[in-house]
């Protein structure tokens, strides 16, 4: 598998890519993140992804070491160093070295890995995990470095023979897939948990809502359980690496859901492939 992978700008090897033991991204988990898709040596929806980077930096009180505009360019140039059309594109930011460990704060570190990547084409099976996320917590927001409950839900999936898993709140309410964004229609309306309910501001969200609308199908914020989510007609999720794809199975304790690939999954995966250079 090609890996092209930077640190500060500048492209390193496998085995020279590597940050300090002290950093405080291995530390504390303190740091941010962006996942991007790339297609034809762009980067989709880039600016949103770095918006969202610096929005990120000033909740968490973490000072970005370069502009955006550096960023940016940092980004640019290591996908345009990977050969394959279509890849994944993963940005991170650490706190640099802990001064309580080695007696100075260490300049962040801005670790940039681009991959090959390969879309989904078939429905996913989601496994309902028993974990739950705070809807009140301000850090269900952004990106930070801190995944263990998707990390631990997502290997509980696998466990089960699913694709991914669904996380309800604290409030028993649907929150979200541990990778993307989910959304529902019954009886012709489609519906997407409100971002109260603990759910990730996400890039790919936002774009689906505004570009459901262009086509009348406008999408509304609903807080749900478990039972009326099951009710629905069909169901897909969003995420930047997936953009749209369709929820084939839900799998609780109990029993599996089915759902097929209904009408608006079809139309709204359509409209984003269109829209990104797929089709």
């Amino acid at each position: 598998m090609k890996l092209i992978t930077s640190i500060n700008g500048r492209m390193v090897k496998r085995g020279g890519d590597r940050v300090s033991v002290f950093d405080n991204s291995l530390l504390y988990a303190e740091g941010l993140f962006e996942t991007c898709l790339g297609i034809d040596g762009d980067i989709l929806f880039l600016k949103q992804h770095i918006s969202r980077l610096f929005k990120g930096s000033r909740v968490i009180d973490l000072q970005l070491p370069v502009t955006r505009e550096r960023l940016s360019h940092w980004m640019n140039n290591a996908i345009r160093a990977h050969p394959d059309r279509i890849v994944k594109v993963r940005l991170t930011v650490t706190a640099g070295e802990a001064a309580r460990w080695v007696g100075r704060q260490g300049k962040p570190q801005v670790i940039i890995s681009v991959a090959p990547h390969k879309m989904p084409s078939v429905p996913f099976k989601l496994f309902l995990s028993p974990f739950r996320v705070d809807q009140d917590s301000e850090f269900r927001r952004i990106k930070t470095l801190s995944y263990i409950i998707h990390a631990a839900a997502l290997k509980q999936a696998q466990k089960a023979k699913c694709d991914d898993a669904l996380l309800l709140n604290e409030k028993a309410h649907i929150a979200e897939v541990t990778s993307a964004n989910i959304f529902w229609a019954k009886n012709g309306r489609v519906h997407t948990p409100p971002l109260s309910s603990g759910v990730l501001d996400g890039i790919t969200r936002k774009i689906v809502m505004r570009e459901s609308a262009k086509l009348g199908c406008r999408i509304s914020e609903k807080a749900v359980r478990l039972d009326q989510l099951l009710e629905a007609d069909e169901i897909f999720i969003s995420s930047s690496l997936k953009l749209i794809i369709g929820v084939g199975h839900i799998k609780t304790d109990d029993h599996t859901v089915k759902f097929p690939t209904g009408p608006i999954t079809t139309m709204l995966r359509e409209r984003f492939n269109l829209l990104v250079g797929l089709i």
